[in-house]
């Protein structure tokens, strides 16, 4: 069920990104673009999280965002149906192997933030201005609120642990 919703997003994100990129003249600056965006992971993530305080990810929306992701509100409920026990963090000993996860994820999303600003740049170059908008929506939904919701996950994560 994750995969699902994962795929769901993916598609429905990626759809503007690609639509420009397959109507574009020149595909060069696609590739550069995506070795630009390869640059993000030389970044350290502590640079990144923007706060240790769940509060703060919540004041920003993360935990309605979290309802409807992979490993979200939503799925959970439904997994549990079948499986009453699921928990995605057990107990503190899988709790650093969640931490690897969240940091997996947040690496992905912040290529992808990367390579769709650079995306939208492009498309304020060329005049393509609706395609912009659905871009930088799509980069809010896809990669903002997950990377949000990675450093959230890890505040809360710290907190458990201590």
């Amino acid at each position: 069920m994750n995969q699902v919703v994962n795929l769901f997003w993916t598609i429905l994100c990626f759809i503007p990104v690609i639509t420009y990129w397959v109507n574009a003249d020149r595909l060069l600056w696609c590739f550069i673009f995506i070795g630009l965006s390869l640059l993000s992971l030389l970044i350290p993530l502590k640079h990144l999280q923007l706060s240790h305080n769940p509060k703060f990810y919540e004041s920003l929306g993360v935990r309605f965002a979290r309802k409807f992701v992979q490993q979200g509100e939503y799925v959970n409920l439904f997994i549990r149906k079948t499986n009453p026990n699921y928990r995605i963090v057990k107990h503190k000993a899988n709790a650093a192997q969640y931490l690897k996860t969240t940091v997996m994820y947040e690496r992905f999303h912040l290529m992808c933030f990367i390579y769709f600003v650079l995306t939208a740049i492009h498309t304020v170059i060329t005049g393509q201005y609706l395609l912009l908008a659905l871009i930088l929506i799509a980069n809010i939904i896809y990669n903002v609120y997950p990377i949000l919701l990675q450093q959230y996950n890890r505040a809360r994560i710290a907190r458990f642990i201590k």
